[in-house]
């Protein structure tokens, strides 16, 4: 890989606040970037090689559970992703098989549906009984049923939408970081340096507004 393309990487990791974890194509997807290699291309054509590139890849392959047709996540003109709602749309979070994957949790079981379940994001989104009544809020605040084919669409309707989904990944997402520093028997209060969280290994580093850890702290 290129320095330039490296550092095209570096700005979708950091744009989608995501973790360093997170495959090229997931990245450049969620932030809403164009892979280097068809920058110089016609619009149209552009678009198609895209799309062609993201249905064929063989990584990224919840957020394109999530997001399988690029055009209208990549022209909306509203929403912004942030560190939580980028965990749940790329899988890469607190989430037991992700942790464990990368060496920070000896199970990816749930701890709350019973043996065999595997704590991933879509059992913990879209599945998980903890987490029901943040799914009927959600739902209340959309009016739309929530599943892995309705979460994107949804939020791509309007401000209030996204905002009401933000809501719910960020509300999901701050009951599993506690969840995983009790198993880890770790302080639940968060250090912060520039805006940069550290939790460990060099693979878990999270890039997080301070903004956002003052409200996770509140």
């Amino acid at each position: 890989m290129s320095g330039v393309a490296r550092t095209h990487r570096l700005c979708a990791t950091r744009i989608s606040c995501a973790f360093r974890t997170i495959s090229e194509e997931a990245a450049l997807v969620i932030a809403g970037l164009v892979p280097m290699q068809e920058l110089a291309r016609g619009k149209t054509a552009r678009e198609r090689e895209i799309q062609e590139r993201w249905d064929s890849a063989t990584s990224g392959r919840w957020t394109h559970d999530l997001i399988p047709v690029l055009s209208p996540w990549l022209e909306r003109r509203h929403g912004q992703v942030d560190f939580y709602l980028t965990q749940i749309l790329s899988g890469h979070g607190c989430f037991r098989s992700y942790l464990k994957k990368y060496g920070h949790d000896t199970s990816d079981g749930c701890p709350s549906c019973g043996s065999g379940i595997e704590e991933n994001a879509r059992h913990v989104l879209f599945e998980c009984v903890r987490f029901v009544e943040d799914r009927t809020a959600l739902e209340i605040a959309t009016g739309v049923s929530t599943s892995p084919s309705t979460l994107v669409p949804t939020m791509l309707r309007g401000q209030t939408e996204w905002d009401a989904t933000t809501k719910f990944a960020a509300s999901v997402m701050r009951k599993l970081r506690i969840a995983e520093r009790e198993r880890r028997g770790l302080d639940t209060s968060l250090k912060t340096h520039m805006g940069i969280l550290i939790f460990g290994k060099d693979d878990y580093i999270i890039y997080i507004d301070v903004a956002e850890v003052a409200d996770l702290l509140s």
